[in-house]
């Protein structure tokens, strides 16, 4: 999974940015209306991507340090700023993705097919199996059936074409959709 920290503005811009990135590889970790709250969220939440409006008069003071690390305490190169200006966002859903995708990922291979085609409870269960859960541990932790469980296991394993829960484990950490 892909932290995403959003900063702009308009709070109703927020909100559409939060449904936009619903369902997709990309986890909401963090939201800013200004240039302290951006550098602060970032400090206390360690995304892996910054979608921020360099250009609205709140951040324009703070794009300097956050381009140049020199107030997030965080590593730059597992830092990822986007500029989300009227270019970025006046693209429809998809190809807005896919312009995220090609700027986040700068050429890494990347299998965007099989973490997309993940539902967001398939992530959950995968987290949970990352941490060496039995399905009956995972079906109480998440208030759901074992049969469910099991269903999802299924489904996930059909869908990135993995033979067992250890190799799921082993591809969701290496893909960063969870963390140990």
């Amino acid at each position: 999974m892909i932290r995403v920290f959003l900063a702009d503005e308009q709070p109703v811009l927020l909100a559409g940015l939060r449904s936009f990135f619903s369902g997709t590889e990309f986890f909401v970790v963090g939201e800013a209306v200004n240039g302290l709250d951006l550098i602060r969220g970032i400090g206390r939440t360690y995304p892996h991507l910054v979608l921020v409006d360099k250009a609205q008069a709140s951040f324009q003071e703070f794009s300097e340090s956050l381009l140049n690390n020199t107030e997030t305490n965080q590593p730059r190169l597992e830092l990822t700023v986007i500029d989300n200006s009227i270019s970025l966002k006046s693209k429809l859903k998809p190809k807005m993705l896919e312009e995220i995708r090609r700027i986040f990922f700068k050429g890494k291979r990347f299998r965007a097919g099989k973490i997309n085609s993940l539902t967001r409870r398939e992530v959950e269960v995968l987290g949970l199996i990352v941490q060496g859960l039995c399905n009956k541990e995972i079906a109480r932790s998440l208030g759901i059936s074992l049969v469910t469980v099991k269903e999802h296991v299924h489904n996930i394993l059909r869908k990135t074409s993995l033979s067992d829960r250890t190799q799921a484990a082993l591809w969701a950490v290496r893909q960063e959709l969870v963390s140990l």
